[in-house]
C-alpha cells in the first residue's frame, strides 16, 4: 500500500464553520437556479461535520412549492452545470429538487437532480428529468436526523421518515455500483457504514463508519481501512481524474479481500 505517500490532514468542515468561498458558491449557485421561493437543506459530510475540501461533495436538497415547468427544470440543471468549472473545490454540488407533496409522501420523485455525473450530459442538453431517485431514501434519512436547515421549517415537518430497511437499501447500493478498484476510499468507507448501521440502525457517516470499522473488524483489514480514511482526509491536492485512487496504487488483493468480507 502506498503509505510513502505524504497525507497532510485536512480540516474537517461543516456548514455552520465551513470556508467563506465554499458557502458563497452554494449561496450564489442555489439563487442563480431562479427556484424562489424554495427551501434548502444541507446533508452529507457538510451536515456531520467531516467535509474535506479536497474529496467532498456539498449535499443539498431543495424543496419547491409545486410542481415545475419543463423550462424551469432545464433553466436549473443548466445553471448547476455552467457554474461547476468555477466551484472552489474538486468536489461538486449534489442537489436535488422536490416538491413539497414529493418531500412529505416519500415517492423519491425529484423535479431536478444535478451532480458532477450529469455536468456534460446537462451541458449538451441530454438531460433528463424528473425522475425517480432511490437514493433519495439515504439523503432524507440524513436531512432528518443530521441536516442543517438553509432556509424553511425543520427537516422533520418537511420530509416523511424514512423505514430502516429502505435507508439500507439506499447504502447498500453503493456496494455494487462503486468499483473498489477505480474508488477505493470511498468504497471502502462506503463499506464499513454499511457495516456499522447492519450492526444497529443508525444515521451514520462515512467517515464515522471508517472508526468504527477500525475498532470492530478484523486487524487483517486495518491498514485498508486507515489507508482510506487518510485518503478522505487528505488536504492533498489532486487532479479531478485522479480523485477516485487520490492518485496513488492500492493493494488490489487487499481490496478484494476486504469486499469479499462485507459480502
Amino acid at each position: 500500500m502506498a503509505y510513502d505517500v505524504p497525507h497532510p490532514r485536512d480540516r474537517a468542515q461543516s456548514w455552520t464553520d465551513c470556508d467563506a468561498d465554499l458557502r458563497q458558491y452554494v449561496e450564489d449557485a442555489i439563487a442563480a437556479t431562479g427556484l424562489q421561493p424554495s427551501w434548502v437543506y444541507v446533508h452529507g459530510s457538510l451536515a456531520m461535520g467531516c467535509f474535506y475540501r479536497a474529496k467532498s461533495d456539498v449535499d443539498l436538497l431543495v424543496v419547491v412549492p409545486g410542481t415545475l415547468p419543463a423550462r424551469q427544470r432545464e433553466r436549473a440543471a443548466r445553471v448547476l452545470a455552467e457554474r461547476s468549472k468555477a466551484r472552489p473545490m474538486l468536489g461538486d454540488l449534489e442537489l436535488s429538487v422536490l416538491t413539497e407533496q414529493q418531500a412529505a409522501e416519500g415517492t423519491r420523485q425529484y423535479e431536478v437532480h444535478y451532480s458532477a455525473y450529469w455536468t456534460e450530459k446537462i451541458l449538451a442538453g441530454k438531460y433528463a428529468g424528473p425522475g425517480v431517485d432511490p437514493d433519495l431514501a439515504a439523503h432524507v434519512s440524513v436531512v432528518r436526523s443530521r441536516g442543517v436547515t438553509v432556509s424553511g421549517p425543520p427537516a422533520v415537518e418537511v420530509f416523511a421518515e424514512v423505514p430502516y430497511d429502505e435507508y439500507l437499501r439506499a447504502i447498500e447500493a453503493d456496494l455494487d455500483d462503486v468499483d473498489l478498484v477505480a474508488e477505493p476510499y470511498y468504497g471502502v468507507l462506503n463499506a464499513c457504514r454499511v457495516l456499522m448501521v447492519r450492526d444497529a440502525p443508525q444515521v451514520v457517516s462515512k467517515d464515522e463508519g471508517g472508526e468504527w470499522a477500525l475498532a470492530n473488524l478484523p486487524e487483517e483489514h486495518q491498514p485498508l481501512i486507515e489507508q482510506a480514511l487518510r485518503c478522505y482526509r487528505s488536504a492533498r491536492p489532486v487532479a479531478p481524474e485522479d480523485r477516485g485512487t487520490d492518485g496513488h496504487g492500492w493493494d488490489v488483493k487487499a481490496l478484494e479481500s476486504f469486499r469479499t468480507y462485507v459480502g
